[in-house]
């Protein structure tokens, strides 16, 4: 964690709970918007979710659920009152649970821009999803970030980040022995 998040604050989790036949959990990071010297800083967040599909129908569940994250991805550039988001394709990622995807957003706002990875990953009955942004600002006389003119991380950066938590994340979850299975 810390090599993508040198600068995390506490993790924030999000337990969800349980709604049908589903069990949502996630948890946040976020690196601060404000630095003590310095004319720029680099702020990232990460966020992993969960979502388990349990029941004779969880498998199921979570293959569709996939596939809609999936055809989310390809919408391309959508426009609105509020910004753009220009979505770039989709690549399928071999070797990382039964099917995965990785696909790299810019938004574009009055707050700026951002640029986003997200790595999708279908493991049996669960979906995992990893969202990885940040930016560079530059700092006005106070050190706080100037987010109208935050520069998007490179893409191969965020791309990196999310595939190497996303792997790991899968990893632990196959490995569980207690994790509840189809």
């Amino acid at each position: 964690m810390s090599k993508y998040m040198p600068a995390a604050e506490k993790p924030t989790p999000d337990t969800g709970g349980v709604s049908g036949g589903q069990q949502y959990a996630a948890c946040d990071w976020r690196e601060p918007l404000s630095a003590q010297k310095g004319k720029t800083l680099i702020s990232r967040h990460l966020r992993v979710a969960m979502r388990l599909f349990v029941g004779t129908s969880g498998l199921a569940d979570a293959k569709s659920e996939y596939q809609s994250a999936w055809r989310t991805s390809k919408q391309g550039t959508v426009t609105d009152s509020v910004g753009s988001i220009h979505n770039e394709a989709p690549i399928l990622t071999r070797g990382l649970g039964d099917e995965a995807f990785l696909h790299h957003s810019v938004t574009t706002t009055a707050l700026g821009r951002n640029g986003t990875t997200r790595m999708v990953v279908r493991t049996e009955n669960a979906v995992i999803t990893v969202d990885f942004d940040g930016a560079t600002y530059p700092l006005d006389h106070d050190g706080v970030a100037v987010q109208k003119k935050a520069v998007p991380l490179d893409e191969s950066v965020t791309r990196g980040a999310a595939q190497a938590v996303a792997r790991d994340v899968t990893t632990a979850l196959s490995s569980c022995k207690t994790c509840v299975r189809r």
